[in-house]
């Protein structure tokens, strides 16, 4: 039995009946892991989220003040058929006036972000910050291109410029990745290199490359993270990045014009101590309070 919420949703920050033209974010939930190529479970994320942001107070780790900051939560798009329902997914971020931030699902949710965001941002230059255990740069896997092996592949040819993405954590490479990885001009960081750098230096070198940039996507895989700290995810791999580094990287990026932030691959039924949803917790709440701190500016 779970227990009772001590604060409102998403920490008292979520208004019922609020649009998303009077709230600064739109959450929006995509519970579907028909695209996975291991163990599911990413489809129960979006509630398991919701219900624990609940007992979540509204301050940063720096109590930062949150309650500047208004949420609207608009619940769940259904996908049963990934090839014609990924499109209503599309469509929704293309028509938000304010911040999404996505909950999945397994990654394979991210392609129609990822269309969507290019689509909404059509006349601007938009980076990605993609960060992640694998590069999702497949073409095709397991016999689909919409497979959560094959996400940047698709943001790719949606018309997201190489040099505009930087990934970090990397750390699992499938061979039809490789020539893109080493050839294909975007900027990867894998978890060796934040370890032997350390993610403030890498951070920084991020902040220079998507400061050129006139909106910023953030596509996050809770497999970035080391098992160690998340291991309720589909392909856990091992040697990843802290929770501190992740909150360091997204506290770097204050003062960039970030546009939406997705969190997939969480998986509550393979991490029952829920601390893996805690940690995909804190890391929107962190991205939640870089908005808070330029309202107080």
């Amino acid at each position: 039995m779970e227990l009772a919420a001590t604060h409102g949703l998403w920490a008292d920050l979520h208004q019922p009946n609020l649009s998303p033209a009077e709230a600064d974010f739109s959450v929006i939930g995509i519970p579907f892991d028909g695209l996975a190529s291991a163990r599911t479970g990413a489809a129960q994320a979006p509630e398991k989220i919701r219900f624990w942001s609940q007992h979540l107070t509204p301050y940063s780790e720096d109590r930062t003040r949150l309650k500047s900051i208004r949420v609207a939560d608009l619940g769940d798009i259904a996908i049963t058929q990934p090839s014609i329902d990924f499109q209503l997914v599309r469509q929704r971020v293309v028509t938000l006036p304010n911040v999404p931030i996505l909950l999945g699902g397994d990654h394979s949710v991210s392609i129609p972000i990822l269309q969507g965001q290019r689509e909404r941002f059509k006349d601007k230059r938009l980076g990605l910050l993609w960060v992640d255990a694998h590069p999702d740069l497949c073409d095709e896997f397991n016999g689909s291109r919409l497979s959560h092996a094959c996400v940047l592949r698709r943001g790719l040819e949606a018309g997201i410029e190489p040099f505009d993405i930087c990934m970090v954590g990397l750390r699992s490479w499938e061979e039809q990745e490789i020539d893109l990885i080493e050839n294909g001009g975007m900027h990867v960081y894998t978890a060796a290199d934040v370890a032997e750098r350390g993610m403030k230096k890498i951070a920084d070198s991020i902040y220079n490359i998507l400061n050129d940039c006139d909106a910023i996507h953030i596509s996050l895989d809770i497999d970035c993270l080391d098992p160690a700290f998340a291991p309720g995810t589909g392909i856990p791999e091992a040697g990843g990045l802290t929770s501190r580094e992740v909150i360091t990287l997204i506290k770097s990026l204050q003062g960039l014009p970030l546009v939406g932030l997705d969190v997939v691959e969480v998986a509550p039924p393979i991490d029952p101590s829920d601390a893996t949803v805690f940690a995909a917790l804190r890391i929107i709440m962190e991205y939640i309070a870089v908005f808070a701190r330029e309202k107080q500016k």
